[in-house]
């Protein structure tokens, strides 16, 4: 079973690399239905009578890769008009979701007080923590978190991250919407402009696997928190299809420009909050960790620790009641709440 789905999977990828400079199109098509069936459901998209009969994750990624190879199958047949121009296809990672950023403000979709409250579900005390403390955003992008921070009593949240763009958006949306308790600053999160024991709760949601320097940024998440502070860190599992068909769509979407999947994933009207494909195509880095080595460090640095299980469709995690989730997800998503003895 396990050789028969990665084997489907890699005929699709073969097929869409053979036609990457012909039917760009198609490819970006074909691979946002594949990328967005990895899940169970798709809360943006009504199903079909195809998908209501796709009761498992299994199911539904087998189903999906027929349609998708016996589509790419057919437009290969499919008249093309050469490019007219050669163009850059590669995008820096700041710019990316600078981009991506500006969409969201543009959408209103900025605060994300709502995630923030999923995480902590069931984990209150958390919550009950932050209030009246100084805490760090480390790596925040659009300042989306921050704010949801702030908003939960935080006495000041300081979010730092290399990228202007997302800078520019979480200042224009503080200045709007007049929040106090927040500041942003310009910094790597692999060399943070604060002394040891800074703060009293960390903040680090998908961020430190596209750095280059894993160890280097748990090390910094270490190095700033205080003894007896709290946090939430989120990281990309490693093993199953899931990941391995993010490193191979990665491969293939980066010999497209940009603009061009941007504008097709635009025109058929994808959410901002979507971001997830466009992120994942062609992000520079994305590196990946195992939840047994992820917990040693942990354990190492005298961390309590507490790995998050939520309900929600979009959350590997999710599908761990089903059959095959190792072979579909491996390690799935690691968030993880903990504390520092």
């Amino acid at each position: 079973m396990t050789q028969k789905i990665f084997a489907k999977a890699n005929r699709l990828f073969s097929l869409a690399d053979k036609l990457v400079k012909t039917h760009q199109v198609q490819i970006i098509l074909a691979l946002h239905e594949y990328f967005r069936n990895l899940y169970l459901e798709d809360p943006f998209v009504k199903k079909n009578k195809l998908t209501k009969k796709t009761t498992t994750p299994f199911n539904k990624i087998n189903i999906t890769l027929d349609n998708c190879i016996r589509y790419l199958e057919t437009v290969k047949n499919f008249g093309y008009y050469p490019e007219k121009t050669k163009t850059k296809k590669h995008i820096l990672t700041k710019k990316l979701f600078g981009v991506l950023w500006k969409d969201r403000l543009k959408d209103n979709k900025i605060n994300s007080s709502k995630i923030l409250d999923e995480f902590y579900k069931n984990n209150k005390s958390h919550l009950i923590f932050i209030k009246n403390k100084k805490v760090l955003d480390m790596g925040c992008g659009s300042g989306r978190f921050s704010f949801a921070l702030a908003k939960k009593g935080a006495k000041k949240v300081i979010g730092v991250d290399l990228g202007d763009d997302g800078l520019k958006v979480a200042k224009k949306y503080k200045k709007l919407k007049g929040i106090k308790n927040v500041e942003f600053r310009k910094s790597s999160v692999l060399k943070l402009p604060f002394k040891n024991s800074s703060f009293d709760y960390v903040f680090c949601k998908g961020v430190l696997h596209h750095t280059g320097n894993l160890k280097k940024g748990l090390n910094e998440f270490n190095r700033v928190l205080k003894k007896g502070g709290k946090g939430f860190i989120y990281l990309y599992g490693s093993g199953g299809l899931y990941w391995y068909s993010r490193k191979k769509m990665r491969g293939i979407m980066k010999k497209i420009e940009f603009n061009l999947s941007k504008n097709i994933l635009d025109f058929i009207n994808i959410p901002s909050r979507r971001t997830i494909f466009l992120d994942s195509w062609y992000v520079e880095i994305e590196d990946h960790v195992s939840k047994i080595s992820l917990e040693k460090w942990f354990e190492k640095k005298n961390f309590l620790f507490k790995k998050i299980k939520t309900n929600k469709n979009t959350h590997l995690e999710s599908y761990e009641k089903f059959k095959h989730f190792k072979l579909l997800y491996g390690n799935g998503e690691l968030r993880y709440l903990i504390e520092k003895l």
